[in-house]
């Protein structure tokens, strides 16, 4: 009797004692490679993270720094490209497989549909994100990425030459038009331009059409993409028309075909010009030519005073798929989107792609931007969601305009274009 009790006591302890393992063993999180085993954060390894942007305001040593608190025999390799080649070295890595862990890039829904990227859409930050900035690093439904910064186009004013002549800011697009009025009568250009430059064209347009086409219908592009609507209807039409009122009022600068970008940015700091419709970069290039200039923003409105501000993500972000380092990665990309340290990396420089990203800005107009962002809803660049074969015939019909000619079958054309290379384009 006394063996069996021996005998029965052993057998008790020993399934107690595998419980216990087994209890032990499901608590235990995955390893970033897959396995069961808990996670070191004393161990050694290495990330690299390829980018392309000047760190004006140390964000990436902070990011590290916050890193290695956990991860303390961690190193980090900071792999700056090439600007002007940046992409095309990108997408060499990816195809060699031979990419960084964390990818600085602006392509992430080709990359996502290649396979290139890890699916984050379950990560806490993607939330945080303003709507055009998450309509970017979409694919399928899941995110891919964020992205950091956006850039926008609206209206920059000379505020000296508005309270000179008793002038508000406008709150509808009939009262814009007055502005414009009242500033040609007093000698001066209402808005200076640089067509030369043809791009500058869309500092003008962009801010326009947004509002135009996405204000009633927000999946106008989408909806084009299915076939429930065209270029050639209310929408576009309206931007179109909107821009030739500009024209054909005479409120752009009598040169502004002769010249490009920087003598008609020139022409606004010297105030021969009240007004600049241009895109985000504007205060950082005013701070940089003159002092004192005193630089306001708002964005413009439709003929109801509604706006919407196309707000197109600039730098994305994203993780390789092939990383062996999962949850470091994460971690570390959620490092570089935490609200502090993107503070750190928008202060006098960019425009934050989250809502909750309260940045320094010098320039009182970047603050004007960054309120008007968070005031009003935000969109893709419009044309965005169009072939370049069809934004080329509706940058022939603006070139039209600005050349005193009447339209033709420019959106005709545009319809005809989309339908025709419709294939090249990647929709969610």
């Amino acid at each position: 009797m006394k063996t069996f009790k021996w005998v029965s006591i052993l057998v008790l302890l020993s399934v107690l004692t595998a419980a216990a393992g087994c209890a032990k063993t499901d608590k235990q999180p995955a390893s970033p490679n897959g396995g069961t085993q808990a996670e070191r954060t004393d161990e050694p390894f290495h990330l690299r993270v390829s980018y392309w942007a000047e760190d004006k305001n140390g964000y990436f040593a902070a990011v590290e720094r916050k890193f290695k608190e956990k991860y303390p025999n961690a190193s980090i390799q900071w792999d700056k490209l090439d600007e002007k080649s940046f992409a095309e070295t990108t997408d060499q890595q990816l195809k060699s497989g031979k990419a960084a862990d964390i990818i600085f890039n602006q392509k992430i829904k080709t990359y996502a549909k290649e396979g290139y990227l890890l699916d984050l859409s379950d990560q806490p930050w993607v939330d945080r994100m303003i709507d055009s900035a998450r309509q970017a690093v979409a694919y399928k439904g899941k995110t891919y990425g964020a992205a950091l910064d956006v850039s926008t186009f609206g209206v920059y004013y000379n505020k000296q030459i508005f309270e000179n002549l008793n002038l508000q800011v406008p709150q509808t697009w009939d009262e814009f038009i007055a502005v414009c009025q009242a500033i040609k009568k007093a000698g001066l250009s209402p808005i200076t331009g640089g067509f030369k430059d043809t791009w500058t064209i869309q500092g003008v347009y962009l801010p326009i059409a947004a509002t135009s086409e996405f204000l009633s219908n927000p999946n106008f592009e989408t909806d084009l993409y299915e076939g429930k609507t065209k270029i050639d209807g209310p929408e576009v039409r309206d931007a179109i028309e909107k821009f030739a009122q500009l024209a054909h009022g005479g409120y752009f600068n009598p040169d502004a075909l002769q010249i490009g970008y920087d003598q008609s940015t020139l022409q606004f700091i010297e105030g021969k010009g009240a007004m600049q419709l241009m895109g985000s970069w504007t205060p950082g290039v005013v701070d940089s030519k003159t002092t004192g200039f005193r630089l306001g923003f708002f964005a413009l409105p439709d003929r109801n005073g509604k706006s919407v501000m196309a707000a197109a993500p600039d730098k994305q972000v994203a993780i390789n798929a092939k990383t062996a380092y999962r949850a470091q990665s994460k971690y570390l990309l959620s490092l570089l989107l935490d609200k502090d340290m993107l503070a750190i990396y928008s202060r006098n420089l960019a425009l934050s792609a989250f809502k909750d990203v309260i940045a320094e800005y010098t320039n009182p107009a970047m603050k004007d931007v960054q309120k008007a962002l968070q005031v009003h809803p935000t969109s893709i660049n419009p044309g965005h969601l169009f072939t370049d074969s069809a934004n080329a015939s509706i940058n022939a019909a603006l070139q039209r305009i600005l050349e005193g000619k009447t339209l033709e079958d420019e959106l005709k054309e545009a319809d005809q274009n989309y339908t025709k290379d419709k294939s090249t384009l990647i929709l969610d």
